[in-house]
């Protein structure tokens, strides 16, 4: 396989977990793991001895397959 077709199959592999994650789906990939999102609520932290409140946000989450 040329550098270019393995590049493209990468691309569209991160592109369907991606799609998947958007809409909520977790991504099972065999072998490797499952990728999901998860929420985070608010919480307080503390930037250059300022407190302040971080904003609740989705992060992707990586869940590696056990042998």
């Amino acid at each position: 396989m040329s550098s270019a077709s393995a590049e493209d199959v990468i691309d569209a592999v991160t592109d369907v977990i991606r799609d998947q994650l958007e809409e909520g789906r977790a991504v099972k990939v065999p072998s490797l793991g499952t990728f999901a999102v998860e929420h985070r609520p608010s919480e307080p932290t503390e930037d250059e001895g300022r407190r302040r409140l971080a904003p609740p946000r989705n992060v992707v989450v990586f869940d590696p397959e056990q042998e």
